[in-house]
């Protein structure tokens, strides 16, 4: 059904949409007092990060001029990440976007779209751990404005701060009792797919999927998936905080007890009510790291026949050897964000 049509036959639709229209208000409040500067990133590039875990959409541009026809391949944006950074690097400072995201592949449920409303800001000389605190003032400035109480679902959601903070690997420790470390392989300094095999072979009760061609992020996936987010608690926000680097190919690695390993990475999701909302991470800022992160993921990129192929945009790493100072961001799904403030339980196209 078109966006027209639920506005004309549903009126939770227009209540809906006139609450994400309020929720942007309120978000460009709350950033424009605190001085970040909101910018406005190109929908159609030529180039997008390599994230392994996302299919894009393709299109043509097509120009014609003096000079004849000029046609070539143009990329929907995936996130406005690669453009905010690279303001930063030529010293426009901290700076946010309320923009449209476009992701292909997207799962067919109430919680996803191809084509959304994202926030993503970066505050310079920040980390990780600062972008929580902001993150919960943000919701407790927008719960205020509405004059508002969350209940989700049925559940009454508690958003005083601070909230709930869990670890990946103690969230893994705690539901299903597997500790990621060791999956770990010193010897070559990654995990290691054949480790986590054999730990889930003595654990034929979780009853997870092992193909010979299985990875190690989709074992990760399948029990951050089925056994760890289920089990997260629903009236309060949940931090969920360090996840593996190999994960995060865009987030400062952070020291493991692994010895000389980059075992986890400064980054942090959060799930409020069984929804997550955000991913936010302290950025690298290294360029050599960088493009070792990249590599792996163009590996995986070309290894995965289904997904469209794009050019690669190492000029953000080019970004980063000009000088990216120390900062921080988060994404943030709207959609999601209006969901449980309005107690809406499928996402809605608008």
């Amino acid at each position: 059904m078109s966006f027209f049509k639920q506005l004309l036959e549903n009126p939770s639709a227009k209540e809906q949409y006139l609450l994400k229209l309020k929720i942007i208000s309120l978000i460009r409040e709350f950033f424009t007092k605190r001085g970040l500067l909101e910018i406005e990133p190109p929908l159609l590039n030529d180039s997008l990060i390599p994230e392994s875990y996302l299919d894009v959409f393709e299109t043509e541009e097509r120009r014609a001029g003096l000079k004849g026809k000029i046609a070539r391949k143009q990329y929907l944006m995936t996130s406005p990440e690669s453009f905010q950074k690279k303001l930063i690097s030529t010293g426009f400072g901290s700076n946010f976007a309320i923009t449209r995201s476009f992701r292909n592949g997207e799962p067919l449920s109430g919680k996803h779209l191809s084509e959304f409303s994202m926030l993503e800001w970066y505050e310079v000389g920040s980390n990780y751990k600062n972008v929580m605190q902001t993150t919960e003032q943000l919701f407790a400035f927008i719960a205020e404005k509405l004059d508002t109480e969350v209940t989700y679902n049925g559940t009454k959601v508690n958003l005083s701060t601070p909230w709930l903070r869990l670890s990946i690997n103690e969230a893994f420790v705690q539901f299903i009792s597997i500790d990621l470390e060791e999956t770990w392989d010193q010897e070559n300094n990654g995990f290691s797919v054949k480790q986590f095999t054999e730990i889930l072979k003595k654990r034929p009760e979780l009853n997870i999927h092992i193909e010979e061609k299985t990875t190690w992020e989709e074992l990760f996936n399948q029990l951050l998936l089925t056994y760890v987010e289920p089990n997260l608690p629903l009236d309060k926000p949940v931090v969920l905080y360090d996840y593996p680097h190999e994960l995060s190919p865009l987030a400062k690695p952070k020291s493991g007890v692994v010895a000389k390993g980059n075992v986890w990475a400064e980054r942090f999701e959060i799930m409020v009510a069984g929804l997550e909302i955000c991913d936010t991470y302290t950025e690298n800022t290294n360029p050599n790291l960088q493009k070792e992160s990249f590599s792996r993921e163009i590996q995986k990129i070309e290894q995965g026949s289904s997904k469209t192929k794009y050019p690669y945009d190492w000029e953000f790493v080019e970004a980063l050897e000009h000088g990216l100072p120390a900062c921080s961001g988060n994404a943030m799904g709207i959609d999601r964000v209006v969901m449980v403030f309005g107690n809406y339980l499928d996402i809605q196209r608008a």
